[in-house]
C-alpha cells in the first residue's frame, strides 16, 4: 500500500485503534509494519554445519548487533545452535555490500582495459575479470560483452569507453548493485530483476543517468554533441538529467542533450522486414537490400556468429536501406538490424540467419560475352584461370534458372571449352564454379547469357556491268555488317573492307583468280562478333562471261 494511501486510511484506522490497544499498542502496530514492509525483500541463506547468529551476521550484515533482530525474525531459540539446512530469512536491507567482479565473456577486435590495482591497461581476452575502478575501452571494430553475477549481461559496442565505479553483491551472487559510467559509445543491456533498491542497475553518462531493476534497453552517449540516448526494448528505464527523471516505457526511447532535462518519449521504429533477404550469400563482401522502413532515416546493421550477439563481427550505420557488411570466413551468420529516427533513436531488431558461401571464389567470364551475338555453331568458351582452383564445374543451360541443363561438365582441368555438340540457334545461359584442392566446390559465377544465331552464307554473287553483288541472310534488327574480301587466305591483302546495313554489298569487278571472303555481325550495343567461316572465291576475268550479264558466276566454296 502507499504511503500517500496510509495517510488517507489514519483517522479511520488509528481512532479504533487507539480505543482498543492503547496509543503504545498502536505504536507497536505501525513498527511491525514497517518491518514487515522490510522483510518483503529478503534473501534466503541456508545453514551450513557449523553456523550460528554471530558468524552470519559478520559474513553477511551491515553490523555485529544486527543478531539478534535475525534471531528475533527467524524464532530462533538457541542462537548458539543452528541445524544444517535451516533457512533463514535474511531482509536485503540488513545485508553488507560485498565486492566482487564481473567477468568478460567475449570479445571482438580491440579491447583494452586499466586495471585501478595495478595501474597497467592490458588486452582483454575472454575471461578477463573486472572490478571496481577498473575501466574498459573498444577500439573501431571491437565490441565486448561483461556478464555479471546475477546474469545481467552488457554488449559494449565498438568507440566505447565503460568505467566499472562500484560493482557490489549482497549475500550471494544473485543480489547485484551495479553502477556504471559511460564517458562515450553505445551498450545493450540484459539485467536481471533486481528485487530491492539497494540493487540497482545504473548507467552514468555526461549528459543522464539510466536506472533500471531489471530491463532490456539500450543507452548511447555522444560526447561531440553532448546528447545521450536510450531505447527500452523491455520493462522501464528511469532517465535522469538536470534533476529531472523521466521513466521511458517498454517500445520507447528518449533523447537529452548535457545540462537538459530528458526529452518527451518517443515510440520506437518497428523492426524492418527481412522477409525476403537470402539465406544463402556467395560475393563478398556481404551485401543486404532491405524494404524502406517508414520514418527511418538510416539503419544499424550488425552482424554476429549467433542470436546472443555476444561478439560483433559487423557494425555499421547506412543512410540508405542497404547493408554493405564486410568480408567474413565462410559460415553461419546472423544479422541484425534496426531504423533510425530523425533524434537518433534505433527502433526495434528484426534478426535473419544467413550463410556465407563465397569461397573458392568463381572464376570471372571471359567469352561469350554477356549478351552477346554469337554465329558459330559450336561457341567456344573461356574464363580466368584461379590459382586455387583443381577443377572448374561447367554449366550450359537454356533457362536463366539452370534447370534446363545442355551441359553440366564438373570435372574440367582447363580454362577453356570448346564443346562437342551443335548448339540449335537461341537464347543460352553459361556459368562456372571453382573446386580446390581441399575439395571444396564454390558458388557458381553470376551467369552470362548469349544468343547464338546462325552463321550468314553468302551466296554467289550476281553481275551487274562491272559490279559484283553479294547477298546473305539477314541477322537481328539493326545489326550491320562488316565484310572483308582478300587475295589470301589469312587476308593480309585486303581488297575490300566495308561495313553495311543490309545483308548485301556491291563492290567493283576485282582482279581474275582466287580470292577469300568472310563476314561478321555488329550488334547495335557496340559487340562486335568473330568472323564467320572463310569463303573461296573463283573469279575469272570480266570478259570471259559466256552467258551474259545477271547470271550466277562466280564459284564459293566454304572453308
Amino acid at each position: 500500500m502507499k504511503i500517500r494511501a496510509h495517510i488517507a486510511l489514519w483517522p479511520v484506522i488509528a481512532r479504533p485503534m487507539i480505543r482498543e490497544v492503547g496509543f503504545s499498542g498502536l505504536l507497536l502496530y505501525l513498527w511491525l509494519g514497517v518491518v514487515m514492509a522490510a522483510y518483503s525483500q529478503e534473501w534466503i541463506y541456508t545453514v551450513r554445519p557449523g553456523d550460528n547468529l554471530w558468524n552470519i551476521t559478520e559474513d553477511y550484515l551491515i553490523h555485529m548487533n544486527y543478531w539478534p533482530r535475525l534471531q528475533a525474525l527467524n524464532r530462533v531459540a538457541d542462537p548458539h545452535y543452528l541445524p544444517p539446512g535451516m533457512k533463514l530469512r535474511i531482509p536485503v536491507a540488513w545485508l553488507k555490500g560485498q565486492p566482487t567482479a564481473t567477468r568478460v565473456l567475449s570479445t571482438q577486435g580491440q579491447v583494452r582495459a586499466t586495471i585501478k590495482f595495478t595501474g597497467q591497461t592490458i588486452a582483454v581476452d575472454s575471461g578477463q575479470l573486472l572490478h571496481s575502478g577498473d575501466e574498459i575501452r573498444t577500439g573501431p571494430d571491437g565490441s565486448a560483452t561483461l556478464e555479471f553475477g546475477d546474469g545481467s549481461r552488457l554488449l559494449l559496442q565498438a568507440d566505447s569507453q565503460l568505467v566499472i565505479n562500484t560493482l557490489n553483491k549482497y549475500g550471494e551472487d544473485s543480489l547485484m548493485e551495479a553502477r556504471l559510467s559511460l564517458p562515450q559509445g553505445r551498450v545493450d543491456n540484459q539485467v536481471t530483476t533486481r528485487r530491492s533498491p539497494r540493487t540497482r542497475y545504473e548507467i552514468w553518462t555526461p549528459a543522464a543517468v539510466s536506472a533500471v531493476r531489471g530491463t532490456d534497453y539500450r543507452l548511447s552517449m555522444d560526447p561531440v554533441a553532448a546528447i545521450a540516448r536510450t531505447e527500452v526494448l523491455k520493462g522501464a528505464v528511469e532517465f535522469k538529467g538536470s534533476r529531472t527523471t523521466r521513466r521511458v516505457a517498454q517500445g520507447f526511447g528518449a533523447r537529452t542533450t548535457q545540462g537538459q532535462p530528458p526529452g518527451m518519449a518517443r515510440p520506437l521504429l518497428a523492426a524492418p522486414s527481412v522477409v525476403n533477404l537470402p539465406t544463402e550469400i556467395t560475393r563478398t563482401p556481404i551485401q543486404f537490400s532491405l524494404v524502406e522502413l517508414p520514418g527511418a532515416t538510416a539503419y544499424r546493421a550488425q552482424i554476429a556468429a549467433d542470436e546472443r550477439f555476444e561478439a560483433l563481427l559487423f557494425d555499421g550505420v547506412a543512410s540508405a536501406p542497404q547493408v554493405r557488411g564486410p568480408d567474413l570466413p565462410d559460415g553461419d551468420y546472423v544479422l541484425r538490424v534496426r531504423g533510425i529516427d530523425a533524434q537518433g533513436l534505433e527502433g526495434y531488431d528484426a534478426y535473419h540467419r544467413f550463410r556465407l558461401h563465397a569461397r573458392p571464389e568463381p572464376p570471372f567470364l571471359v567469352r561469350p560475352d554477356h549478351q552477346a551475338t554469337v554465329p558459330e555453331k559450336i561457341p567456344t568458351f573461356e574464363w580466368t584461370e584461379s590459382a586455387a582452383a583443381v577443377a572448374y564445374h561447367f554449366q550450359l543451360a537454356s533457362d536463366a534458372q539452370f534447370a534446363k541443363l545442355l551441359l553440366d561438365l564438373p570435372d574440367l582441368t582447363q580454362s577453356r571449352l570448346t564443346p562437342e555438340q551443335l548448339l540449335a540457334p537461341g537464347v543460352y545461359y553459361w556459368r562456372v564454379a571453382t573446386r580446390d584442392a581441399a575439395g571444396r566446390h564454390g558458388p557458381f559465377s553470376d551467369p552470362q547469357q548469349f544468343r547464338l544465331l546462325p552463321t550468314p552464307e553468302v551466296g554467289p554473287p550476281e553481275a551487274t556491268g562491272d559490279t559484283l553483288v553479294f547477298r546473305w541472310s539477314a541477322g537481328l534488327p539493326d545489326q550491320s555488317y562488316q565484310v572483308q574480301l582478300a587475295r589470301d587466305i589469312h587476308f593480309q591483302e585486303i581488297v575490300v573492307d566495308q561495313q553495311v546495313d543490309k545483308p548485301q554489298l556491291a563492290i567493283s569487278w576485282p582482279e581474275s583468280g582466287f580470292h577469300y571472303l568472310r563476314m561478321r555481325t555488329i550488334d547495335p550495343n557496340g559487340y562486335v562478333a568473330p568472323y564467320g567461316p572463310v569463303q573461296r572465291i573463283d573469279i575469272p576475268p570480266r570478259n570471259y562471261w559466256p552467258f551474259g550479264l545477271g547470271t550466277i558466276l562466280v564459284l564459293i566454296i566454304a572453308l
